[in-house]
């Protein structure tokens, strides 16, 4: 597969590289070979979209799904009080929308940019079609919806039975990069009211759990800016008797 086709502006070459890589880096495509992945990426747009945009509600008929290449999602449910409920927060590498082809067509839930994000928007019927005629894309589909819901199913059942403190600690793990063994500074993706919100806390409790937090670990947090000096230790107060199954370089 060329990274600039046949018709394509020579200047077009880089968005065409970038959208591939995009591509590549969705579960569902990582590992397809490039005759099955080709349709999609001559499908593929690049869309850009600042922060509050709502992608699509919930019950709405799906005529695209998206691929987050950078920024985060929101998907969120609303109750008929007008009640909102988080379901997840989605970033790079992420599909968004996916599932809405096994559900008539429709939405199961909404989404909403929380951070500026860079999307492939793909259509829907190129995917159903897809699935329909290989029978690889198919098994890989399910496999990469069947690790989806095991990792939310893992992390219900751990927050069930860790303290607040804990459940931060967890989140910021996902959020390290690099050597792991170390220590990692990075940035919050979207602001502490949120986040505290999809921990399932009120802010109050929040800040107080994080002040524990800075005092059992040394993390440090300033703004949006959080630096870890000892990751490994962040790993055993989060994880206690189990650290020795989510070492770092296992997160």
């Amino acid at each position: 597969m060329k990274a600039n086709p046949k018709g394509c502006p020579g200047q077009e070459s880089g968005h065409k590289e970038y959208s591939l890589g995009c591509l590549r880096g969705a579960s569902l495509f990582s590992n397809l070979a490039d005759k099955d992945i080709a349709c999609f990426y001559d499908a593929a747009q690049p869309r850009a979209f600042k922060k509050g945009k709502v992608l699509y509600l919930q019950d709405e008929p799906a005529e695209f799904f998206y691929i987050i290449c950078s920024g985060w999602i929101k998907l969120f449910h609303t109750s008929q009080e007008g009640e909102e409920a988080v379901v997840d927060m989605l970033t790079a590498g992420h599909m968004v929308g996916e599932s809405s082809i096994f559900e008539h067509d429709r939405h199961t839930s909404s989404a909403q940019v929380i951070e500026d994000v860079q999307l492939l928007s793909l259509p829907s019927a190129l995917l159903k079609e897809q699935i329909r005629l290989s029978t690889s894309l198919a098994f890989t589909m399910l496999s990469s919806m069947s690790r989806h819901h095991r990792r939310n199913y893992d992390e219900i059942a751990l927050n069930a039975m860790q303290s607040a403190p804990q459940r931060i600690g967890c989140f910021l793990l996902r959020l390290c990069t690099g050597d792991k063994k170390k220590s990692a500074v990075f940035h919050l993706p979207y602001d502490k009211a949120l986040l505290a919100y999809t921990l399932g806390m009120k802010s109050a409790t929040f800040s107080r759990a994080l002040n524990v937090l800075r005092v059992k670990t040394g993390l440090k947090v300033s703004g949006t800016r959080v630096e870890i000096n000892e990751v490994e230790r962040l790993v055993k107060f989060v994880y206690g008797s189990l650290a020795i199954k989510y070492m770092p370089e296992k997160l």
